[in-house]
Order: C-alpha cells, then sequence, then structure tokens
C-alpha cells in the first residue's frame, strides 16, 4: 500500500509533506484552542456554514480532536498529510489482522485487504490531508479498528471506535447493528447460556466512551447552531440557497443513474472517466461489486446461523446507498465515487466471514484485483494532474 502510495505521489505531487490548502480541521482545532467555535472569518475557497453572520467548519468535529495536540504544537500548519498517510497505514495493518483472525489464512488476509484499499477508489482519497478526504480515511479506519475489537469481544472499545467514525461521517452510525451482533456473538462463545438481559448488564460500563464521545458533539453542535444534530452543513450556502436543501427524495432520481454511468468516448477513441461526481460503479469499484455479489450468494448458500450477516449488511449497504442518492450531490470533484467508501469496511467484514474456504475463489478473484489496481492507480494519476 506504501508503494502504491508512493508511486501516485511521485506523478501527481501529492506527498504527505506538502502543504495542505484545504485545512479546515486545523483552523477549526486552533479556533477552539483561542477560545472560539467560530473561524472569525471567511475562507472562500473552504465549504464553511454561514450561521448568525459567522463562519463555521460544516464537517463533523472528530479529525479537529485528532489534530488538536498538533495545533497546540504547529498552529495551523498541522502535518495533516503525514497524519492522512499514517491513518490509512494503521487501517491496512489492522485490515490484514481482521481477516486473518477470521479465516486464519494470512495470504487470504493479505489479497482481499490490498484488493479493497487498492481495487475501490479509496487510494484516490489517501493522497493528502484535504478536509473532505481526510474525514474519510479516518472514518475508514476507525470502522476497520471498530470491527477488529469487536471480533475480540472488547465491547466498550469497539463502541467507542464505532462513535469516533461516526464523527467524521455521521452515516456511519446506521452499521452499530453490526457491531452489536458481532459482540453479541462473542459473548455467546463465551457464555453459552448467557441472555440479552445479562449481556446488557455485563456492557454496561462500555458505554462510558461511546457516550461522553457522542456527548462531546452534541454539546458542541448545541452551542454553535442551537441543536444537537446539527453539524452545521445545512446552513452552507450551496444548501441555503435551494429550497429543497441538502437531503430529498427528488435528487433521488437524478443521482442513481449517476452510478451506473459510462465513461465518455473521446475523438480518438479513448474512454474517459469522469471526475465529477461518480462513474459506473462496477468500473472504478470492483471489489465492492464483487463483494456485493459474495454477500448475496451468501444469503442464499451459507448455513443458517451465518446467513444473518451478509444479508444485515446487504440491507443496511441497501439503505446507505439510498440515503446517499437522497445527497443534493454525489462527492463533486473526485475520483472513484468517494461517499460509498464509507461501506467498504463493513462490507469487508461481512465478506471475510462470508468467503468460500478453497482457496481457488481468491485465485479466481486477482484478474478484477488486477483490473481495479490499474483503474485506480491511473485514474487517481489522471484527475489530480487534470488529464481527464
Amino acid at each position: 500500500m506504501l508503494l502504491v502510495m508512493t508511486v501516485c505521489a511521485a506523478w501527481t505531487g501529492q506527498w504527505f509533506f506538502k502543504e495542505n490548502p484545504y485545512c479546515s480541521y486545523s483552523l477549526q482545532a486552533n479556533a477552539w484552542l483561542h477560545g472560539q467555535l467560530d473561524l472569525g472569518q471567511d475562507y472562500p475557497w473552504l465549504e464553511l456554514a454561514i450561521y448568525e453572520g459567522k463562519y463555521y467548519v460544516s464537517f463533523p468535529p472528530f479529525p479537529s480532536y485528532v489534530l488538536l495536540p498538533f495545533a497546540l504544537l504547529f498552529g495551523t500548519n498541522t502535518p495533516d498529510g503525514w497524519i492522512a498517510w499514517c491513518v490509512t497505514l494503521i487501517g491496512v495493518w489492522y485490515a490484514v489482522k481482521l481477516c486473518k483472525r477470521i479465516s486464519g489464512k494470512p495470504g487470504r488476509a493479505l489479497f482481499w485487504t490490498l484488493f479493497m484499499y487498492l481495487g475501490s477508489g479509496y487510494l484516490f482519497i489517501s493522497l493528502n490531508g484535504y478536509v473532505w478526504f481526510i474525514a474519510q480515511t479516518m472514518c475508514f479506519t476507525l470502522s476497520i479498528l471498530a470491527l477488529y475489537c469487536a471480533d475480540r469481544g472488547r465491547c466498550g472499545t469497539a463502541l467507542s471506535f464505532w462513535a469516533c467514525a461516526v464523527g467524521c461521517r455521521p452515516m456511519t452510525a446506521l452499521y452499530l447493528p453490526i457491531l452489536l451482533l458481532t459482540l453479541w456473538r462473542r459473548y455467546r462463545e463465551s457464555d453459552p447460556r448467557g441472555t440479552l438481559l445479562s449481556f446488557c448488564r455485563t456492557h454496561t460500563g462500555a458505554l462510558i466512551g461511546p457516550c461522553l464521545i457522542g456527548g462531546s458533539y452534541m454539546l458542541l453542535n448545541w452551542l454553535r447552531f442551537g441543536n444537537v444534530l446539527e453539524f452545521g452543513h445545512n446552513y452552507l450556502p450551496e444548501f441555503t440557497r435551494v429550497s429543497t436543501g441538502q437531503f430529498d427524495f427528488s435528487y433521488f432520481l437524478n443521482n442513481l443513474p449517476l452510478l451506473f454511468r459510462l465513461p465518455q468516448i473521446t475523438s480518438g477513441g479513448a474512454l474517459a472517466l469522469y471526475t465529477s461526481e461518480t462513474n459506473l460503479f462496477v468500473l472504478v469499484d470492483p471489489f465492492a461489486a464483487l463483494a456485493l455479489l459474495v454477500l448475496l450468494v451468501g444469503v442464499f448458500r451459507q448455513r443458517q446461523g451465518k446467513r444473518l450477516l451478509p444479508a444485515l449488511t446487504l440491507l443496511l449497504s441497501a439503505v446507505y446507498v439510498v440515503i446517499l442518492c437522497c445527497h443534493r450531490t454525489l462527492g463533486g470533484w473526485q475520483f472513484g465515487n468517494r461517499y460509498f467508501k464509507d461501506i467498504l469496511p463493513w462490507v469487508f467484514f461481512a465478506l471475510a466471514h462470508t468467503l468460500p474456504d478453497k482457496d481457488r475463489f481468491d485465485i479466481l478473484c486477482a484478474p478484477f484485483f488486477l483490473f481495479g489496481l490499474a483503474v485506480n492507480v491511473c485514474g487517481t494519476i489522471a484527475t489530480y494532474n487534470g488529464w481527464i
């Protein structure tokens, strides 16, 4: 993963030491350290919420929590690129550990982890600390960590990591049932006679961490916008200018076809992928397409006790996609359908439980991995350089 990121950085200039022009989280952390909830002024190139004449960072706040000690040392010049690269590599490390724990096969764990990271469009958002991207990379890694801890039966740590992920991408809250199902199964393995009531009693203390983390978001939202559930996105000018706002079902019919949008054909006969909104998801995200297919087959072919996890993952992912398609945009300038990256850690977890036992299946999937790797490396380089 580090090798591929280095190659892409060499071709695009998106090195980890490069200054970050889209440093909303650093500005917010620095403002907090100076006793301000707002930024004190407008930064026209950033997406800022405007509320009662003040300018606020409109994104969920957890990345600013991470940047607080760095802001104390470096002011607004925090090492966002370094942090973004480290966050990605931590996620890769624990994804391998998670898949190895489930499958017991190191080779399988390495293959499917690299497939998820390099054959899905994640590569594009991993290279820098842009405000939109660093929140997603943190959410991705925190989701992996939450699942890893849940699979080990560590309830409080798993729920705390999940709460941190929600503070990066709030819709991750939708996947809480998968964590709870995993924790319940690990509890029953340790105590086959355990009941739901005894499970809740045993893990009451595990709620302290996530409640404190979630409570901090609510307090911050209330202090800034007078609403514990408002992170500020509804006060972005792009949403306040339209009567339909940030979410509306009228967007669904326009957005859903974009997930199946074929590339353009240039005058020279070459395929040109879109760098605004989305592309055909099978083309830029073969990992998700293949993983969802495996889960669908697993629902019908797995033993009775193993059907619930793939079925629940498919259901929650379908709801997630529907909600995203009801959003006014699907990611703006990007490559690889970045909004839909949030579902991948959860799909990866269910996939690891659902894969056929035979290693031959991994070998058959290798061409799809190589295709996804080629598309995403070339697409990432071309998009950052403005070639497409």
